[in-house]
């Protein structure tokens, strides 16, 4: 028996017999009163004379309740209190103080030691006959919501409650057991999550209007584990009502049939999967695509559907026979099958033709980019007996809900996508819609010329003067990262610094920024010009890494840039991630003399709490406050409350987007320590750069 079903039976036993008390006090006076107080009660008692007893006593019985003498020999009541709340079968046993000590400080030991309440002496009856009277009941209902939920964790049938709307509210550990959804997981949901898509809409009519009109429904369903995998319920629902009878929760209890149903469930497999390749057949196929549309429509996601057929196919079972078409058809499901994604849905449509459904898509590049991984391929020979064949496909790709909201409408538009495939010339993938063709070829040119921009050395950086508004001089730049792409000329960043950051090219990129500023820096530096800061954004993926601290502590000693030249620029939604991570390694970089910059401060969740406990040096004012601050009181407001804040803080400001002289002297009064903008400087080249700081040097000497 579990340690919660001994508890469950204790509780059972208590519920049968009046309440003991245990009286623990070395008077025999107050024993006796006592005693006597609590028998015309109609509770039981029991006596002991000092704390030690007391303690004890528990090996033989738990009792209900104990009235504890505070000043005992050999072991006062604190220690004593102290003691039993120690053991886990007495946790629950309140422990009421009665005592002549009623200063502050017995008080406070009383409570710390794990005593509910505290009576002085002379004891007024009624006040503790009220006093324990509430205690017993809150006892006896603490035991039964035990009780009641050591039955709702231990029983082997699946529980959950919803509320009226059937959004699921509560669920036991079999129903995590059986639906393999934790109780996180599905708290939250409709319980229709656990659909499986094999009963219609009558059959769902029929249960919910039972359960309207009698408040009960019993019987057989089919669900869907969190998997994917369609299993058989017994269930039982119950609405639970108000005293107004408006219906405020329901109650299922389910029993898993997959057992009992076995045999059923082997018979359904072959009827749902292909012999071939084991592979989902056009049945189950169908079924997965109309709960994966439910399902996408429910949560405002994107399905793909891919159809592919294989090309040459044909021609190879034709000329070698059937038993190297299957052999071939079985090689290629297996290596289709090594990279689907976690939750897409591989099946065999029929002949040499598949299909996927790809779900939680975040847009139509990720199904372009499938499509690619599956041509890749299908390009490699395979070997069939000592035989080398080479076989291609062509894709058909459609996105719900854009290309149709059923699932007979999407996969006849998919086929149609397909056959364009082949009359585009084979081993292609095509999009029902036109647009989305041109877009994903084109993402995927970028994202290859962008893999390999690094080393063939596209990248360049330019650098936006930072100006002192007190001096109108240079005090630093900001390094930006431009790509002079060999066919496109050069590439805006807000296209190929997202993509970047979504392949994870983002951190060769950013060391390869850093390096270069840095070597920028010390190079001016060595031709004569004042040390200048130089600033490099970064990115959150680069600082997640292990040993991006590491890293720039490298690049420092590497290049010989004086520390203090160098500030990081993070955003705030990189500071406010793993808030102690973040600190750790913010401290570390400080210590090493590097400034700390938050880029676009406003813009993301502003918190002082990470402003004074960071090590930050700056902050940046996104230039969304700054353009319209002349002409937007609103928006002047916002800018003068960043500059007070951070000189509060002892922290410098930069402006960024400065465009006009009423900007510039917006800020200059209002005590604005930089900034940034087209007004000095656009971005400029390492070669414009050293001309400016040359024209900045050639008029401080005249």
């Amino acid at each position: 028996m579990s340690a919660s079903e001994t508890q469950a039976s204790v509780n059972l036993a208590r519920l049968s017999r009046a309440p003991l008390i245990m009286v623990a006090d070395d008077d025999p006076v107050t024993q006796v009163m006592l005693s006597r107080f609590l028998e015309k009660q109609g509770w039981r008692a029991m006596t002991v004379n000092d704390g030690e007893s007391a303690v004890s006593a528990f090996d033989d019985e738990i009792p209900d309740m104990v009235l504890m003498d505070a000043k005992m020999p050999q072991m006062d009541g604190f220690e004593a209190c102290r003691r039993i709340k120690q053991r886990p079968d007495a946790r629950q046993t309140p422990v009421l103080m009665i005592t002549g000590l009623n200063d502050d400080q017995s008080v406070d030991r009383a409570y710390e030691a794990g005593a509910v309440d505290f009576i002085t002496k002379p004891i007024r009856w009624a006040i503790l006959r009220n006093r324990m009277n509430y205690l017993l009941k809150m006892i006896e209902a603490e035991r039964q919501l035990h009780l009641t939920a050591s039955v709702f964790d231990n029983t082997s049938e699946g529980i959950v409650v919803t509320d009226a709307k059937g959004v699921v509210e509560l669920v036991n550990p079999a129903f995590e057991r059986i639906t393999g959804y934790r109780l996180e997981e599905a708290v939250g949901h409709n319980i229709s999550l656990l659909q499986s898509g094999r009963h219609d809409e009558n059959f769902y009519a029929r249960m919910w209007g039972a359960l309207l009109e009698e408040g009960k429904w019993a019987g057989e369903i089919w669900n869907r584990r969190k998997n994917g995998e369609i299993y058989p319920e017994w269930a039982n629902i119950t609405a639970i009502k108000s005293p107004n009878e408006k219906i405020n929760q329901y109650v299922a209890v389910f029993s898993d049939l997959t057992t009992i149903k076995e045999s059923e469930e082997n018979l359904l497999y072959i009827a749902g999967h292909d012999a071939l390749t084991d592979l989902p057949n056009r049945l189950l196929f169908q079924e997965r695509l109309a709960q994966g549309m439910r399902d996408a429509s429910e949560h405002k996601r994107l399905l793909a559907v891919l159809v592919i057929d294989l090309d040459r196919f044909k021609v190879i079972n034709e000329t070698l026979g059937h038993d190297v078409g299957d052999n071939l058809l079985a090689a290629v499901s297996e290596r289709l099958r090594d990279i689907m994604p976690p939750l897409a849905t591989l099946a065999r449509l029929g002949g040499d033709e598949f299909g996927v459904i790809a779900p939680q898509m975040r847009d139509s590049g990720e199904a372009a980019k499938l499509s690619h991984d599956i041509l890749n391929v299908l390009s490699r020979a395979v070997i069939v007996g000592e035989m080398e064949l080479y076989i291609g496909g062509s894709i058909g790709i459609t996105v719900a809900p854009i290309d149709g909201d059923d699932p007979q409408q999407l996969m006849k538009n998919a086929e149609a996508a397909m056959y364009h495939a082949k009359q585009s010339g084979r081993n292609n993938f095509q999009f029902y819609r036109q647009e989305l063709n041109t877009a994903s070829v084109s993402r995927m040119v970028l994202e290859a010329g962008l893999r390999n921009a690094v080393d063939r050395q596209e990248f360049l950086l330019h650098y936006q003067p930072q100006m002192c508004l007190k001096r109108d001089k240079l005090i630093g730049v900001e390094a930006l990262v431009r790509w002079m792409h060999p066919e496109r000329g050069m590439v805006s960043p807000g296209e190929f610094i997202p993509l970047a950051e979504e392949t994870g090219l983002v951190v060769p990129m950013g060391q390869w920024a850093l390096v270069t500023a840095c070597n920028q820096a010390v190079a001016w530096r060595n031709a004569g010009f004042p040390p200048i800061r130089v600033a490099v954004n970064l990115s959150g993926i680069q600082f997640k890494l292990p040993d991006f601290v590491d890293m720039v502590t490298r690049v420092v000693r590497m290049t010989g840039i004086e520390p203090a030249c160098l500030e990081l620029e993070l955003t705030e939604s990189i500071a406010m991630g793993d808030v102690e991570e973040t600190l750790a390694k913010l401290k570390t970089l400080a210590d090493l003399g590097v400034k700390l910059a938050i880029d676009d401060f406003g813009t993301g969740f502003s918190s002082l709490s990470y402003l004074k406990r960071f090590p930050i040096h700056t902050l940046k004012i996104d230039q969304s406050f700054v353009r319209p601050c002349t002409e937007n009181s609103e928006e002047a407001a916002i800018v003068r409350s960043f500059v007070g804040l951070a000189h509060s803080l002892n922290l410098s400001v930069i402006a960024e987007g400065v465009e006009t002289e009423a900007q510039r002297e917006f800020l200059r009064g209002e005590a604005c320590d930089e900034i940034q903008g087209y007004f000095y400087s656009r971005p400029l080249s390492s070669d414009a750069l050293t001309d400016f700081l040359r024209a900045e040097r050639d008029a401080d000497k005249n």
